[in-house]
């Protein structure tokens, strides 16, 4: 039981430090004990200029854009929970009850960007403005740029040296099963160093390592093969339009779709900024591991791409397997080994993140940046409705054999589970709503 005057003093804290947001558009604050008066606008608007600029930079072809958006939400959120400890904090452990928690959280996503985005100085600072323009000169606003800065100092050290960026070297093999390099890429992999990588939250990379793929001869392999050769053919006869439309509606990357997705649901859902803050660090945490996890699984398999499994066939010793020397996936194949998918597993880490944020049954609709034009929108009953279309979206893509979706997506709900069950978690005397922590 909690001492009921321990509960009536901490309320009454939270609620007062709310009150602070009120001037930059939340709604008034209440000494509830979910504390669901703030506005999530501060962790709502530094996602949205985060996307902005990375997308700009490079199109979140490379992981920067991941791990930026990971540090900017992390320093976020372990400001605000210097202020009002509700969720334990990362990187930065310390406590500044005096300082203003939107004013925090402003300049530490402010800090962690420009660091990682030094040219975006002038759109970085001007909205950094914007959220300073709205609190009073004052001691406790002084104290939130201070905090701010020491929290995005944290986790920016934290993460010096972590081996994000660097490439790697890779050698082709040549057996049956082996990797190899599709059209038209003419040999170049991408990244083989970023399996190395030091993760945020898993123990490292290869902690929820799948097991192997199926044998080239067995029958699981003729299954998934034979389904992947007729529906993620360029000219298949399988395909529904509306298979063929989703394929390419979910081609987006998911730093993308995910943020911007939790982006509308934080505002439809009025979250406050504490568990905004927590929502977008466990999403883009779980983002830059998931991709993390599934480096380490497709370099340990090096297995071969349905591209080239197609046309080799008579190669692989199965007799219900038979090659086809012309065929074409829906869309371009990437870069990099099949096993396992690397767009299903971010999908299942994020729509599990987001299950265990806003409860599975929720109703969404989302939008997508490659959506053909009779489908900008698709609408899901559940998150795990979701994650299940994004996952055979990569095999009626052409891309992947059904085996490397499936394990994909197990793969990032367990890099889910970890983060939510180990990371950002409430305080043992926080006054979290019981059972949306």
């Amino acid at each position: 039981m909690r001492d009921g005057s321990w509960w009536r003093r901490t309320a009454a804290a939270t609620a007062a430090v709310l009150a602070l947001v009120v001037p930059l558009g939340g709604a008034p604050a209440t000494a509830e004990a979910d504390r669901g008066g703030g506005s999530a606008e501060v962790v709502v608007a530094w996602n949205q200029k985060a996307n902005e600029i990375a997308f700009a930079e490079d199109q979140f072809l490379t992981f920067k854009g991941a791990r930026a958006y990971a540090m900017a939400h992390i320093a976020q959120h372990d400001a605000l929970n210097a202020v009002v400890p509700v969720y334990r904090q990362f990187a930065y452990v310390a406590r500044a009850r005096r300082a203003h928690p939107v004013v925090a959280a402003a300049q530490a996503a402010h800090d962690v960007l420009l660091e990682e985005y030094p040219g975006q100085w002038a759109t970085l600072d001007a909205l950094l403005a914007e959220h300073l323009a709205g609190v009073p000169d004052g001691s406790s606003k002084t104290a939130g740029v201070a905090l701010g800065r020491r929290s995005a100092a944290a986790i920016l050290a934290a993460r010096v040296g972590d081996g994000y960026d660097v490439e790697g070297t890779y050698t082709f093999g040549d057996d049956p099963g082996d990797y190899q390099t599709t059209p038209p890429w003419d040999g170049f992999v991408f990244r083989p160093g970023f399996r190395f990588a030091r993760p945020f939250a898993m123990a490292a990379p290869g902690q929820f390592r799948p097991r192997p793929p199926p044998a080239l001869a067995s029958a699981a392999y003729a299954e998934a093969f034979n389904e992947v050769k007729d529906v993620g053919r360029v000219d298949s006869q399988h395909r529904t339009a509306e298979q063929t439309g989703y394929a390419v509606w979910w081609m987006e990357f998911a730093e993308g779709s995910m943020n911007r997705l939790a982006r509308n649901l934080a505002t439809r859902t009025s979250l406050d900024p504490w568990r905004a803050a927590r929502l977008f660090a466990q999403l883009n945490v779980g983002l830059f591991d998931s991709y993390l996890a599934v480096w380490d699984a497709k370099f340990h398999y090096d297995h071969w791409r349905p591209y080239t499994a197609i046309r080799e066939a008579a190669s692989d010793g199965n007799p219900r397997t038979a090659p086809d020397p012309t065929w074409e996936p829906l869309r371009t194949t990437p870069p990099f080994p099949d096993y396992v998918s690397a767009h299903s597993a971010v999908c299942g880490s994020s729509m599990e993140i987001l299950r265990r944020t806003f409860r599975d049954g929720t109703r969404f609709t989302m939008d997508s940046a490659t959506a053909p034009p009779d489908m900008p929108t698709r609408s899901f009953d559940s998150f795990s409705a979701a994650a299940d279309e994004c996952a055979d979206s990569r095999v009626r893509l052409g891309f992947h054999f059904r085996y490397a979706t499936d394990q994909g997506k197990r793969l990032g709900r367990k890099v889910a589970l970890r983060i939510h069950r180990h990371w950002f978690q409430p305080t043992p005397n926080s006054v979290v709503r019981r059972g949306t922590a």
